[in-house]
């Protein structure tokens, strides 16, 4: 009777992880995004929730923590219950460059965190306003020698800080960068001439050229983008310049494995969805599965990149 009850007693409990994830999720699950409503992450990330809402039959509701670099946000996601019902979206500007200009970060990027999945990678696009006189980088660096001090380009986030630094510190144009709490400051900003240039992930990119008010300038990919085919890499005329962007979804610490395993398998099944690759790959997002070591190692990897990023645009740490 006793092997009997024991027997019962271990097979509830090895049953028990299974069955919670046989049964997730059954309420809402939220995906905290560190910027603001229109930025890349947040594209990716409500496309990706109504992609996860046909599977699951729950509600995903998008929660934009925009502020200081995407840190603001990404605190918000560690201190979530580690459960599997919040979810955030993570990329380099919150996971692979937050260690090297933050002094002192109120999180720890591999240690605090479950890395569910990459969704995928891409290049920054260097915009400027419909009228602006610059067509090319050689124009705008030619203007910028000439007038030091009148040229600013904006920026929200590493992928669009970066490129503007890294040419004023390689290239040598003497321009200046602008910090915003959103993309949506730059954007009107740029529109409204208050700024000469600015660098965009794909994805923001794309929305802002179908308006017609910006114009593309070059891509920050070591070469073109097939979805971009006619606007030059800044390697062009800039030989070795490359920066690139990456997006994926993390929690926080302590979810159990079978809850993650299940919403890493809802992810890569969605992501298999034309409905919600297409239109993120039009823009130039290219889809990649993380190589050994998984999105973790993956994220270690990038680190090591953007650290050499910050090197070279003489960042340190605020």
């Amino acid at each position: 009777m006793r092997r009997g009850v024991a027997a019962l007693l271990l097979a509830l409990a090895t049953a028990g992880p299974a069955a919670a994830a046989d049964g997730f999720p059954s309420h809402p699950v939220r995906i905290i995004v560190p910027f603001g409503p229109g930025s890349g992450s947040d594209i990716v990330a409500r496309r990706l929730g109504l992609a996860l809402e046909q599977r699951w039959k729950q509600s995903v509701v998008i929660d934009n923590r925009p502020g200081a670099q995407g840190m603001i946000g990404t605190e918000a996601l560690k201190s979530s219950a580690p459960d599997g019902y919040t979810l955030g979206i993570s990329t380099n500007s919150t996971h692979a460059v937050a260690p090297y200009v933050t002094k002192n970060l109120p999180y720890d990027t591999l240690a605090d965190f479950e890395h569910i999945c990459l969704i995928g990678v891409g290049g920054a696009v260097a915009l400027v306003p419909k009228d602006s006189p610059f067509r090319t980088l050689p124009e705008l660096a030619a203007y910028a020698r000439a007038h030091p001090g009148d040229v600013f380009f904006g920026h929200a986030d590493t992928i669009s800080q970066i490129p503007g630094e890294l040419l004023r510190a390689q290239a040598g144009i003497p321009m200046q960068g602008v910090p915003y709490k959103a993309s949506t400051g730059v954007v009107t900003d740029l529109i409204g001439g208050r700024l000469q240039l600015a660098f965009f992930n794909y994805m923001t990119a794309t929305a802002q050229v179908a308006t017609g008010l910006v114009m593309p300038m070059a891509v920050t990919e070591a070469a073109r983008n097939p979805r971009w085919p006619d606007v030059p890499a800044v390697s062009e005329t800039y030989p070795g310049f490359e920066v690139r962007f990456f997006v994926g979804i993390s929690a926080p610490r302590g979810v159990p494995p079978e809850i993650v395993a299940a919403i890493r398998s809802a992810i890569e099944q969605a992501l298999q969805d034309p409905a919600l690759k297409r239109p993120l790959e039009d823009t130039g997002l290219t889809f990649l599965r993380p190589p050994a070591g998984g999105y973790r190692g993956f994220i270690a990897a990038e680190a090591e990149r953007w650290r050499a990023h910050l090197k070279a645009a003489g960042i340190v740490p605020q």
